[in-house]
């Protein structure tokens, strides 16, 4: 019977749009070696002693126990789930490649997989399917509640039909100390609460609400706001200005995206014209759904006047200009920081 994975692209999303471009499930570990013929979780622990002399132990039985999942126990076939960082999305695709290493590839390690939908919005699943998704493992397996079938529902549907599947009732599945689940270990806990604090951006700053909010974040970060009124706005959602009276040279134009669907070419594009018709001398382009690939190269070719706000910065923006932000804001958007101890198993 086919599986259900967790594999994600590093604790930033760096590896996001690689893996979507490439069709590829690119999980790093970027210090150790082959693993096809590295057979078991006690092959590979040897080879990490070598490789990662200065991690605990423990931490190596972890990644030597995910690394063997990854190169060995994971069937073509079987579901992939990727969280998506630079989203508040997953990625969901079928394993269509044994493992593969290549050592002149910067990634090294990599699976093939046919993405069967790069962007699924996280809201979509039930709670405790979204916890499994928050798991600190790089990858592990989610077998709990139905969790395949579900996943393979909301690939059919769109609808994750919850732990009870009709005359069924719940999947039974066998937990082992060999076969550990995605519940069985530590939640990440800032990334559940990021994914909460995102989905109540997504509900009270729907919409062209989303621009006064990041027009009210940038007037903390002391530039002078002017926000277009709602319809078309010919590519600039805002207009700032540093300087006193918002009369500096720092003069930016600002193109919000508030929808899942990733920003593309064509709006990077109107966004440096936008910029030229405004005499704006950067632009900075938010995007909550990201951007695809052909997007991110453009940005990347005008890097010295284009800067890109994905959910990540614009979370980090939020956090920096929390307690200045008006107290209508507030209301909508209620925070408490509270300080927590790190996991010593990430990868």
């Amino acid at each position: 019977m086919p599986r259900l994975w967790i594999v994600r692209a590093g604790k930033r999303g760096e590896r996001e749009l690689a893996a979507i471009e490439q069709n590829a499930l690119l999980p790093g570990f970027l210090e150790v070696g082959d693993l096809a013929d590295r057979r078991g979780r006690d092959a590979i622990l040897v080879h990490l002693q070598e490789v990662l002399p200065g991690f605990a132990q423990n931490t190596l039985k972890n990644f030597a126990a995910q690394l063997n999942q990854f190169a060995h126990t994971i069937q073509i076939g079987d579901l992939a789930v990727m969280p998506r960082k630079v989203t508040n999305g997953v990625a969901i695709g079928r394993v269509t490649g044994k493992y593969a290493y290549d050592a002149d590839n910067p990634y090294r390690h990599s699976r093939s997989v046919e993405w069967l939908k790069p962007a699924v919005p996280r809201d979509t699943f039930k709670q405790d399917l979204r916890h499994s998704f928050g798991a600190f493992m790089t990858i592990c397996e989610i077998k709990r509640n139905g969790a395949f079938e579900r996943v393979r529902a909301v690939l059919e549907s769109g609808v994750d039909p919850g732990a009870l599947l009709g005359s069924q009732g719940m999947v039974p599945v066998r937990i082992s100390e060999d076969e550990p689940d995605a519940a069985d270990y530590a939640t990440d806990i800032e990334e559940i609460a990021n994914q909460q604090i995102i989905s109540i951006i997504k509900s009270e700053f729907a919409g062209h609400a989303l621009a006064h909010l990041v027009a009210e974040i940038l007037r903390v970060e002391g530039y002078t706001t002017r926000v277009s009124p709602p319809g078309p706005d010919g590519g600039v959602d805002i207009l700032a200005a540093g300087g006193t009276f918002g009369l500096g040279q720092d003069r930016m134009c600002v193109q919000v995206k508030s929808g899942d669907g990733a920003a593309n070419h064509d709006v990077v594009l109107r966004l440096i014209g936008s910029m030229s018709n405004v005499q704006a001398s950067t632009g900075l382009l938010v995007s909550i759904g990201g951007v695809n690939v052909p997007a991110q190269r453009e940005l990347d070719h005008h890097f010295f006047k284009l800067r890109l706000w994905q959910m990540p910065d614009l979370l980090k923006a939020l956090f920096r200009a929390y307690e200045d932000l008006s107290d209508e804001t507030k209301a909508k958007l209620p925070l408490k920081q509270i300080w927590a101890p790190i996991a010593g198993d990430e990868a």
